[in-house]
């Protein structure tokens, strides 16, 4: 994470290297709707989540201290209220929409992106300041602080069962703000209110605020045994999907792929709250000891188990009933010995025709003269010293944060066909 310095003040910026979204693209063209089932539902074992019914009482909230929400189709069913810490709009004022993504991957609707939980309440406080055009928000230690005591206060509509902070910090607190960080969490306690916190997006030790007592630390894990390339894992026993993510981007529209603790610990969270939002007699810390207990692959989220452990094993077999299942193909009739074509008779998709692939500060954009109708483009973008990162759109224009890439190889597929993959070169622009 980088930091700047104003008098009196240690900003941090908030932008890719926080506990944020390591990859977030904008299409030109509105992808399609979420799918029914999410990569990260399948890897915490909590598909059944999205489509279990109502919970017995009213649904509990999730505060979350981000970077604001903007209200958008997913958003918008579950968001209680919008507020800022400095008194401002409670909008998202992360041109990457960190707090809107981190939301709809909590409780999305299903427009761009079906949530953990679909039916879990929202209060997001953006603790964040408001940037300077072309800058990236920035907040302080202080922050955590009053953004965990205004979670924390009685609310009229929705009571609020967990706190998440998605945005992370490397840069050390004095003794008295961790004094002042204590007493807010110790207080979010004495409420019944668990608080998760992203647990950076570098390799190594926890990062700030998730390495302090009190606070359930989530990494990014994946459906291996491995957590995703870039979670800390030094004393990090728990982990939720974090890397390969179905969310939304910047229009609010479906997108694969994003990767961050952000999205791990605002998808755990989600589950926490739904777990409390059918049993309203459990605990907060008996929620937590549920999802640290029942996990699976070396610390991985198990939402089933979670459930089933803690005696709601209908739940997790009524929305198992409603989850929607894929259609089986019938044969036609003596066409068992003929040749097969690919679903829907799909047939040889064309290579990519590329208009121009530029780098330029840290964004790569690349632009399609056309693409064929209900074909995605996949561009897999290797660097000198990081690992591949792979970008998927279904619009004439993709465009990506990305460090220098070394190089580019493009193909497109459509129906479960795909194109000859290409290598384009990257014109790197200075100004």
């Amino acid at each position: 994470m980088r930091a700047t310095t104003n008098p009196g003040r240690t900003l941090i910026a908030c932008g890719l290297t926080l506990a944020t979204l390591l990859l977030t693209l904008t299409a030109s063209v509105a992808g399609a709707a979420s799918p029914a089932i999410t990569r990260q539902a399948t890897s915490a074992n909590a598909v059944f989540l999205a489509y279990a019914p109502a919970p017995p009482t009213a649904a509990k909230a999730l505060c979350l201290v981000d970077s604001g929400v903007n209200a958008t189709p997913d958003t918008t069913p579950g968001l209680v209220s919008a507020t800022a810490l400095d008194g401002g709009t409670g909008a998202d004022v992360d041109p990457l929409w960190h707090g809107t993504i981190d939301a709809a991957i909590a409780g999305g609707a299903g427009h761009g992106v079906l949530g953990a939980w679909p039916q879990l309440k929202i209060v997001s406080v953006r603790a964040t300041d408001i940037p300077s055009p072309g800058q990236k928000p920035s907040f302080q230690f202080d922050d955590y602080v009053a953004g965990i005591i205004k979670c924390s206060q009685d609310m009229p509509s929705v009571q609020v069962a967990a706190i998440v902070l998605p945005l992370s910090s490397v840069i050390p607190p004095t003794p008295d703000q961790v004094e002042e960080f204590a007493s807010a969490v110790a207080q979010a306690q004495s409420k019944g209110i668990s608080i998760l916190a992203a647990a950076g997006n570098e390799p190594g030790p926890t990062q700030l605020p998730g390495n302090q007592p009190g606070i359930l630390a989530v990494g990014a894990g994946n459906r291996g045994t491995i957590p995703c390339s870039f979670s800390p894992t030094t004393g990090l026993t728990f982990f939720a999907p974090g890397c390969g993510l179905d969310q939304i981007d910047t229009a609010g529209n479906a997108f694969c792929c994003g990767n961050g603790t952000s999205q791990a610990s605002a998808f755990a969270a989600g589950v926490l709250v739904a777990l409390r939002s059918y049993d309203p007699a459990l605990t907060a810390a008996r929620a937590v000891e549920l999802l640290l207990t029942t996990t699976h692959n070396n610390g991985q989220l198990d939402a089933t188990a979670a459930f089933r452990a803690a005696g709601l094993g209908a739940v997790v077999d009524a929305g198992d009933a409603a989850t929607p299942k894929p259609p089986v193909p019938q044969p036609l009739p003596g066409a068992a010995s003929l040749p097969t074509t690919p679903a829907g008779g799909a047939r040889r998709v064309p290579r990519p025709s590329v208009r121009s692939v530029t780098w330029r500060r840290g964004v790569l954009q690349i632009r399609l003269k056309s693409i064929p109708k209900g074909a995605r483009l996949h561009a897999k973008v290797t660097f000198a010293r990081r690992k591949p990162m792979n970008l998927v759109t279904k619009g004439l224009r993709l465009r990506a944060r990305t460090p220098p890439p070394k190089r580019l190889q493009l193909r497109q597929s459509r129906a479960g066909v795909s194109s000859a993959t290409v290598s384009i070169r990257v014109i790197r622009l200075r100004r």
